[in-house]
C-alpha cells in the first residue's frame, strides 16, 4: 500500500500551523492581561511615592524650571514639610551666571540658557552642585501652560498692590495689569508673572508669584477636578515635563489644601552684580555659599511652627474686643517671638466682638491676609486710616483662644 508523501507534508503543516496559531493568540491575550493588570496595579494599588514621603513626614524637595518660549525666566528651589504644612521657594533669576558642565566642556553660562542647551539633566547637575543639595522631583513648564491652567479654572482673583505697565514692542512684551482686586484670565496671569522691570522689578516679580501661588492654594478643589478629567489633564500633560506621576500630583494637590499664606515663604537668590562685555549678570556669592545659608534658613522655617517672616517692617496694633482679659498681651508676645513689630496693644472700645477681625489700614489687603492667616482669621477688611500710624489692626473677638481663632 503506497503512502502519498505530499499528503503527509500537507497535513503535518496544517496541524503545526493550527497549534501554533492557537498558542500564540493565547499568549498574546495573557501578555495584554499582564500589562493592563500591571498598569492598574501601579495606578490604583501602588502608593504614590509622594504619599509615602508625606506619611513619613519627610521634607519633599523639587527643582521647578519656569520657561517662556526659548528661554528660562527663573529656576525655583521648592521645599515642603508635610509635618508643619509649610511651603518655601528660592528663586534663582534668569541672569544668574554659573559654571555649567555641558557634555563637551564646562563653561560659564546663565540660567536662562541651561535647559535649552543641555536639558533637565544638566540643570539638575548644575543646581545640585551649586547648592550642595539633592532634589527629589522636578517640574518643567512654560508660561503658556499657566495660561491654559488659569483659563481651565476660569481665572484667578488677586489683590494686586501695583499698577503693572511695561511695553517693549521689539521683544513683543505688553504688560497691563491694574492695581486692586482683579480677576485675571490666562493671558493676564502670564503678564503678571512676567513683570520684572524697574529698580525693584525682581522683588515685584517674586511678590507676583506669591499672589499667583496663593490664588492657586484657594482653588485646589478646582485643580483636582482638572487633574481627574482625562481630556483637560491631557492638554497639560503633553507639555509639562515632570517625574511626578498623575497620582503624585493628585496627592500634592490634596496636601496643598493645608497650606495658607502664613505657611508660604518666597525668597530670591541674591548675588554679586558683575558686568562682562557690557552685559550685566548676577553671580552667586562665594560659589553658592550664601545660597547654602539661605537653604538652611528655609529648612529651619519649614521645620518649626512659627509663621513666615514678612520682608518689610509691618506695624501692628492689637486690641482686645473680647470678654476674656489678657488676650491682647498674649497675642503680642506671640508676634514678638517671631520678630513682628507690635507698636500698640490694649483694649478695644467695647468687649462684645464675637469674631476676631484683621483690618488693613494702608491699602495693602494682601498683607492683611498674610497676618490674618497666622492666627487662622477669616474676617479681613480694608479701612484705610493712616492717622493711626499702623499698618494692621487686629481686634480680638470671643472666638479667639490663646494664639488662634477657633
Amino acid at each position: 500500500m503506497g503512502v502519498n508523501i505530499s499528503d503527509i507534508r500537507y497535513q503535518s503543516d496544517n496541524s503545526k500551523r493550527s497549534d501554533f496559531d492557537w498558542v500564540s493568540i493565547l499568549l498574546i491575550f495573557i501578555a495584554i492581561g499582564i500589562i493592563v493588570g500591571a498598569i492598574l496595579f501601579l495606578f490604583y494599588f501602588r502608593e504614590s511615592t509622594v504619599a509615602q514621603l508625606i506619611e513619613s513626614k519627610d521634607t519633599i524637595s523639587a527643582i521647578i524650571v519656569e520657561n517662556n518660549g526659548d528661554k528660562t525666566e527663573s529656576i525655583y528651589l521648592c521645599f515642603y514639610n508635610p509635618g508643619t504644612n509649610k511651603l518655601a521657594f528660592i528663586a534663582i533669576p534668569a541672569r544668574t551666571r554659573v559654571k555649567v558642565d555641558y557634555e563637551d566642556k564646562p563653561v560659564y553660562d546663565v540660567i536662562s540658557n541651561i535647559y535649552f542647551k543641555g536639558g533637565f539633566s544638566v540643570v539638575k547637575k548644575t543646581i545640585e552642585k551649586l547648592t550642595s543639595s539633592t532634589f527629589d522631583y522636578y517640574v518643567v513648564y512654560d508660561l503658556k501652560d499657566v495660561e491654559v491652567l488659569v483659563d481651565l479654572i476660569e481665572g484667578i482673583e488677586i489683590n494686586n498692590p501695583n499698577n503693572l505697565n511695561y511695553t517693549d514692542a521689539d521683544e513683543k512684551i505688553f504688560i497691563r495689569v491694574q492695581k486692586g482686586r482683579v480677576l485675571l484670565d490666562g493671558a493676564k496671569t502670564k503678564q503678571l508673572l512676567l513683570f520684572k522691570y524697574g529698580s525693584s522689578g525682581q522683588q515685584v516679580m517674586l511678590e507676583n508669584h506669591r499672589l499667583f501661588i496663593e490664588s492657586l492654594l484657594d482653588r485646589t478643589e478646582d485643580l483636582e477636578t482638572i487633574f481627574m478629567h482625562k481630556k483637560t489633564f491631557s492638554s497639560l500633560e503633553k507639555s509639562v515635563i515632570t517625574n511626578c506621576t498623575k497620582k503624585d500630583m493628585l496627592v500634592l494637590i490634596n496636601e496643598m489644601q493645608k497650606v495658607n499664606s502664613s505657611r508660604l515663604l518666597l525668597y530670591r537668590m541674591f548675588g554679586k552684580n558683575i558686568v562682562i562685555k557690557n552685559e550685566k549678570y548676577i553671580t552667586p556669592v562665594e560659589n553658592g555659599k550664601w545660597l547654602h545659608g539661605r537653604i538652611e534658613t528655609v529648612k529651619k522655617f519649614i521645620n518649626d511652627e512659627g509663621p513666615a517672616p514678612i520682608g518689610d517692617e509691618v506695624n501692628i496694633e492689637i486690641l482686645n474686643g473680647s470678654g476674656n482679659p489678657g488676650q491682647a498681651q498674649s497675642l503680642r508676645n506671640f508676634f514678638l517671638e517671631y520678630e513682628f513689630n507690635v507698636v500698640h496693644y490694649g483694649n478695644a472700645l467695647r468687649n462684645d466682638y464675637q469674631k476676631t477681625m484683621v483690618i488693613d489700614r494702608i491699602g495693602r489687603p494682601s498683607l492683611a491676609k498674610r497676618i490674618a492667616d497666622i492666627i487662622n482669621c477669616r474676617e479681613v477688611y480694608t479701612r484705610i486710616d493712616k492717622t493711626l500710624l499702623v499698618d494692621i489692626t487686629i481686634i480680638i473677638g470671643n472666638d479667639f483662644e490663646g494664639k488662634y481663632v477657633r
